[in-house]
């Protein structure tokens, strides 16, 4: 999943295309030998493919050669021209190329600090409306994975847009409050922010989830967030002042011990959602005319796998390759052959399995959310293999969670890979990744392996290895049910 600009020799054919070995040539290197590079580190990885029987060194040093094919070493560069000799011999059939790299030792400035897109103040506040899809995030910077979200947020929300910047609202949500919204999912109209007063609550259990309503003479803009020790859903209303004097509680409920509110400011209100069971199953927020309703999930009846929905997604796939290994291995194949086999895995135990892809096809991340909530999946993960760093040595594995309810369950994946000896290259929360961001299940993302590494490009060339990843991307899965099991 991670393609992060190295100054290494491979770095440029993984991002964009794999080079095609002449049919006369031992060996490929990804470097163009009629060209001299220019680099600014005295540390260089030469990489190549060959074939698995042959013999390969790298600047006179014989270099290891996977079964891959891939081979590569590392070279330590002196100020100027460097010529570095590779050689390959296959079946006493030699062939040498040099690698020409320009290390230029000169101190190197520091870069001047990027400075943030400028917000501009609108001379007019602008009134707008939420459009279906619409987030908000907490300020007006942005990656590779775009600005750093705080939540989705039901369409039809009238706010007043009171500054802009390249492709963002500043919107006013309360008299102390701000956010961005991305204009694509805003529409100009409406009366704008305004305060109200709340009305009459009530909650209630469905069967498969609590809802609190909440009574509002309009759609009012909202933020959520979840805690733990104990389990808890926080909901601030802005634009409200409470005149709700009884929350009525119709029945038994089912994952809710209490409801509480905090007029923490005049014009913003918070919820306090506080949870029976440790571990959460997600919870959704949406309006239905101008009543808000939060749904809590409620834990499943069993947690024996053939009694559940597991969503499992494949990342990249179409026109979308992801990664490139040294070899030729694409980054979509190997995901989506890792997700059969723990899909083939998950069925046998009696699980229903909901993919977003089983095939080569490129769904957008949109489609591939709205594919795992209309199969009501109870939880759900999503398998990429990243592509960064040093080539020669396992980078290892990692696992990635947006919102600290999810955190357990990307722990346990995580855990479970570890366990076949494999790197540790962490574990990631807050993650922006767009599947890491729905609150309505669990969910987590495993980057199994790099692509970019030699030793685990070999691992993730074993078909038979990625049946033992799939394996315990399951196990962690199941280990994870076990620990809700033994909370209760």
């Amino acid at each position: 999943m991670f393609k992060k600009l190295t100054a290494v020799a491979f770095t440029a054919a993984m991002m964009v295309s794999l080079p095609v070995m002449a049919k006369d040539s031992l060996f490929k290197i990804y470097h163009d030998d009629e060209h001299t590079d220019t680099v600014t580190r005295p540390t260089y990885y030469v990489i190549g493919v060959a074939t698995p029987d042959a013999q390969a060194w790298v600047n006179g040093e014989e270099v290891h050669v996977y079964k891959t094919g891939s081979f590569g070493g590392q070279v330590t560069l002196k100020p100027g021209l460097n010529k570095i000799p590779v050689k390959v011999t296959v079946n006493k059939k030699s062939e040498k190329k040099t690698v020409e790299i320009f290390y230029n030792d000169a101190p190197r400035t520091a870069s001047p600090r990027q400075s943030e897109p400028a917000t501009m103040a609108l001379a007019t506040p602008v009134n707008i409306k939420s459009l279906p899809g619409a987030y908000f995030q907490y300020g007006n910077g942005g990656d590779r994975l775009g600005g750093a979200k705080i939540g989705f947020v039901d369409a039809g929300i009238e706010m007043t847009a009171v500054g802009e910047t390249k492709g963002l609202y500043k919107v006013q949500l309360s008299d102390n409050r701000y956010a961005y919204l991305p204009k694509e999912y805003a529409e100009q109209g409406g009366e704008g922010a305004t305060t109200v007063n709340t009305g009459s609550w009530s909650l209630s259990n469905n069967g498969k989830a609590d809802r609190i309503s909440i009574s509002l003479p309009v759609r009012l803009p909202y933020t959520s967030r979840t805690e733990i020790d104990p389990s808890t859903i926080k909901v601030s209303l802005y634009g409200a002042t409470c005149n709700s004097n009884w929350i009525t509680q119709r029945g038994q409920l089912g994952m809710i011990e209490f409801v509480d509110f905090e007029q923490e400011e005049s014009d913003v209100l918070t919820l306090t959602i506080r949870l029976k069971e440790k571990f959460q199953w997600g919870y959704s927020i949406s309006y239905s005319g101008s009543t808000l309703n939060i749904d809590v999930r409620h834990c499943p009846a069993s947690l024996d796998l053939k009694d559940l929905t597991i969503g499992l997604d494949a990342g990249h796939g179409g026109p979308y390759p992801g990664a490139y290994s040294p070899s030729g291995l694409k980054e979509k194949d190997v995901n989506l052959d890792i997700v059969l086999k723990a899909a083939d895995i998950l069925r046998k135990k009696g699980a229903n399995v909901v993919l977003t892809r089983d095939g080569d096809t490129g769904p957008s991340m949109t489609e591939r959310k709205q594919i795992w909530r209309e199969g009501n999946v109870d939880l759900a993960i999503s398998v990429h293999n990243n592509a960064s760093g040093n080539p020669l040595i396992p980078m290892g594995t990692s696992a990635y969670y947006k919102h600290i309810f999810d955190r357990q369950l990307a722990s346990s994946l995580h855990q479970s890979m570890l366990s076949l000896g494999l790197a540790n290259f962490g574990l990631t929360g807050n993650f922006n990744f767009s599947l890491n961001g729905p609150t309505d299940y669990p969910n987590a993302l495993v980057e199994v392996l790099f692509m970019s590494s030699l030793p685990e490009e070999e691992l993730l060339a074993d078909p038979e290895y990625r049946g033992k990843l799939a394996a315990k991307i399951v196990e962690g899965l199941e280990n994870y049910l076990k620990m809700v099991k033994e909370s209760k």
